[in-house]
Order: C-alpha cells, then structure tokens, then sequence
C-alpha cells in the first residue's frame, strides 16, 4: 500500500491526526503520479489545504505544468488570494493541456472582482479555441445574466438548449432562460417559457415569478391564482403577498388586499410597499386604521420617505392641514421638493403666509411645468401681494393653460 492510499485510508476512518504526516511521507516515498492523484482526492474532497501541501512540492518540479499551476489558482482563489492566484495563472501557456481550464478560472477570478470585461473576453476565447466546450458558453451566459445583459445572456443559453442541455452544474438553462427574458422585458415570452415547465422544474421561485410576471401584464386574476396555490404549499413565501396584496387592489378587492397586505406584515415588516398597500385599500372602510398602519410604517422601515409622502399627500388632498404640519414637524424635506409644495400648502391654509411663500419658491424650478403647483403658487402671492413674482407665475401657467380666461383676466389687473 502506498503512502497515499494509507492517507485517504486514515481520512476514511475519521482519524486526522496523522494525516499530514502521512503526505509528508508519500511525497517523501511515492511516485510523481501518485502523488498527483492523492493531491486531486484531497481536492475533491474539499481539503484544499492539504492538497496545496502536494500540489506546492510537485511545483517543484514541474514548474510549467498546467495542470499543478490551475489547481493552485483555484486554492488561491479559494482563499482570497486572487494576486497569487493570477500569478499561477499567467504560467499558463496556450500550448499546455490546462490552458482551457487556465480560461475558466481566470474568467472567475476577474469575474469576483467585478472586471465583466475581462471575464467576458477570457470566455469568448475560450468559446473560440475550444467551440465544443459547452462551459466557456454556459460560464459567458452566467457573466451576462449577473450583469443584468439578459439580452446577450439569451444567446448564449438559447445555444446549450439547442444542443440539448437543458441543465449545467445543478442550474436550470430553461429557468436561466425565463428570467432572462423577464428582465429583458419580454414577459409574455417568459410566461410562456414558465408555463411550459413540468411540476418538477416549476418550484416555489419560479411559481413567484409566474405570478409576477402575470401581475406585470396586468392579468391580475392569472396571478392571483398562481400565486395563492403557491401560498397553498408555503405560507412563508414573503415577497408573494406584496404582489398579491397589490393584485387585488388592482382588482378593487380592497378587504382581499387588506388582507394580504396585513399577512405579509406579519412576515416582513420592514416591507414599505405592504404599508401603502394596507393603507390604500383601508382608507376608504377604515381611514382611522390606515393611517395607523402607515404611521407604524413611517417608525419601523428604513426609508420611511415614500411613506411620509402618502400620508402627506392624503392630509392635503383631505384638507387635514394641520395634521400634515404635525406629520412634517422637524423632519428634513429640503431634499423632497413635493414634501416642501405640501408643507406650503399647509402653512397657507393655517394663515402662516409668509412662511407658506418662503417654502412654496423654493421648489418653483421643480415643478414651473405643474399647473396645480402653480394654482397654489399664485394662490398665496395673491394674499402676500407680492406682484412683482406673481405676474411671471401667471405667464408661467398661461403657457400650459394659454385658454384660461381668469387668468387672462388676473393678469390684466396687475
């Protein structure tokens, strides 16, 4: 028995002790051959430290062997070390037996490193030196799909489906293709691809996205249906009951979408969408409740901006003036011009004019093209009298109104 045989048999038996006395004596006893085969058995069992034991001696002496240098790449690699891992790399000749293995992980090693570019151009040569190497095609697919490329991911994957591979190292070619064509945009191709999909294949993601891809298309029904025969299996599946919440509002189920909305919650409250969700479909049943919930959102999610916004536009279109002073009191909405035209509104309409004027120019670049905008503006220039801004307002708004006569007629008093 060789050295080598005798360490595998003691990883085997569970006793790790002696191991790296052991392949210290096989690389002091055993062949070249041999040595090299016990090097890829501890790879492939995931024992890359002490395959590098190996590997690093029989450098050694073969220092231009491809195969060694490749697989100390992938240990580098491994272990973050993607400088050591290119200098490996880079002994790679184009003549050797390692060189298409060479492409692939240095593709992956730039790849980590965000360089898409690189990546992309070790695999196209990969694709052109070894054309009937279906990796180079699948791993160029991946790199686009993680770039968000569906486009060009599409080609690629569309290529292994014709040769008949329809799964590669555990992944699905025909679900890669369906999401492809739903970020590219083309949902109806991607629904069909889903819909042709066995049981098997069609899992809990892919009857998701199904139902959202339905949702998109606005057939609400379609993915109402999917989505809660998902939640049938699953009722933990979060991010369905968003798109559920939100296909029943869209179908004026408003109790349905309450629902689902305060069942998604449950889950997820951190899910600022299922705070709008709840509060659209409960204001008209329960505006007391809704706005409660949209208040325990503005508290609880991260960015509460979007939420602060609906509820602050409810309390002026509601004239709830006072409320919305409450609501924006000591938060900072120089940055949100619409918070700044609601905030001016209000404070008009609890008579502090000048401050309602200071606030509403501010945001006059923002929205000069919004005739409802420049309605309030000229609102309260009209109460401060400040005519030397309101004139330019009413010519402002006669440009996009160039027919209405009571402003015609306002413009002619001053």
């Amino acid at each position: 028995m060789s050295k080598a045989d005798e360490v595998i048999e003691t990883i085997d038996d569970g006793d790790f002790s002696k191991v790296d006395a052991l392949i210290q004596e096989s690389i002091a006893q055993d062949d070249d051959q041999t040595q090299f085969s016990l090097a890829e058995t501890l790879m492939s069992r995931g024992l890359s430290f002490q395959a590098k034991t190996v590997y690093d001696h029989l450098l050694t002496m073969y220092p231009t062997e491809g195969q060694i240098l490749s697989r100390l790449a992938e240990i580098s690699v491994s272990d973050g070390d993607t400088d050591q891992a290119l200098s490996y790399i880079s002994q790679i000749t184009p003549d050797s037996s390692a060189y298409a293995e060479n492409l692939l992980v240095s593709a992956d090693i730039y790849q980590s490193q965000g360089l898409y570019e690189v990546s992309e151009q070790k695999l196209l040569s990969g694709i052109r030196e070894f054309p009937d190497e279906e990796v180079f095609k699948f791993a160029l697919a991946e790199v686009y799909f993680d770039e968000n490329k569906f486009s060009k991911a599409l080609t690629y994957y569309d290529m292994l489906l014709d040769m008949g591979i329809k799964n590669y190292s555990g992944i699905s070619i025909v679900l890669r293709k369906a999401s492809s064509l739903a970020g590219d945009g083309q949902y109806e191709e991607a629904i069909d691809v889903y819909e042709d999909l066995n049981a098997i294949e069609l899992n809990e993601d892919a009857q998701f996205q199904l139902g959202f891809l339905y949702n998109q298309v606005k057939n609400y029904n379609k993915s109402i249906s999917i989505l809660e025969k998902l939640l049938e299996t699953n009722r933990d599946y979060p991010t369905a009951y968003s798109i559920l919440a939100e296909d029943y509002l869209n179908i004026k189920k408003n109790s349905d979408a309450f629902k689902y909305a305060q069942l998604g919650l449950n889950l997820n409250e951190l899910d600022d969408n299922l705070y709008q969700i709840a509060f659209d479909a409960g204001t008209a049943e329960d505006p007391t409740g809704a706005i409660k919930i949209l208040e325990k959102g503005i508290k609880t999610v991260e960015n509460p901006l979007p939420l602060v916004i609906k509820l602050s536009d409810y309390y002026v279109t509601k004239g709830q003036f006072k409320s919305n002073l409450d609501l924006l009191n000591g938060r900072d909405i120089s940055n949100n011009p619409k918070l700044v035209w609601n905030l001016a509104k209000s404070e008009f309409e609890t008579d502090d004019v000048k401050k309602a004027q200071e606030n509403i120019l501010l945001v006059l670049d923002d929205f000069k093209d919004n005739l409802d905008y420049l309605s309030d503006l000229i609102e309260i220039l009209r109460s401060t009298g400040n005519n030397d801004v309101l004139k330019p307002a009413i010519q402002l708004y006669l440009k996009q109104d160039p027919d209405n006569e009571e402003m015609h007629n306002l413009l002619d008093q001053i």
